[in-house]
């Protein structure tokens, strides 16, 4: 893996594997320390999530506007717990991107084959703040249990941003 280019940006890569076949799931990118966009490059239509400094969220696909109104949550430097501007299953690995050792600073690799529970769905979620916790929940008898998880602190974020990676899954109690 080759470090980022860019000064100003700091790069997590997300890939996932099947057998020999790894494919890149997602990459974080956290402009100047505080602009967080979550791309997945994909067959068709790549989709971004965007979570801006002042707060504001959107999701595009493609160049579109985007897709759903913006969203106004707190802004990145209030965020004391997380915020989790990104989450998605991996029913699309056929349509990801091959991962060709793109560029990044940090990567977070995960075994679709460990993944593998039937009456369960797993998923990726992006978080970005200051703590984490990775704890389990119950909620109308839908369980999400944390199956790996790696905080990342951002070096150029002044206020000590951080990006939380997280595989979960989620299961009828």
């Amino acid at each position: 893996m080759s470090r980022s280019t860019n000064l100003n940006e700091y790069v997590i890569r997300v890939n996932v594997r099947k057998s020999s076949d790894v494919r890149r799931f997602c990459e974080v990118r956290v402009h100047n320390g505080t602009d967080v966009y979550v791309y997945q490059p994909k067959k068709g239509t790549p989709v971004k999530a965007s979570y801006h400094k002042s707060g504001q969220k959107h999701v595009k696909l493609g160049n579109s506007a985007p897709i759903m109104p913006p969203m106004q949550l707190d802004p990145i430097d209030q965020i004391v717990t997380e915020e989790n501007p990104w989450s998605k299953s991996f029913e699309n690995f056929e349509k990801l991107m091959p991962y060709k050792n793109e560029r990044a600073d940090d990567t977070f690799d995960i075994d679709l084959a460990a993944l593998d529970f039937e009456d369960a769905l797993s998923l990726v979620e992006i978080a970005i703040g200051r703590s984490f916790d990775p704890s389990s929940w119950n909620d109308d008898g839908v369980e999400k249990v944390t199956i790996k998880q790696k905080i990342f602190p951002v070096p150029q974020s002044s206020t000590g941003l951080q990006v939380c990676v997280r595989v979960a899954r989620l299961h009828h109690a």
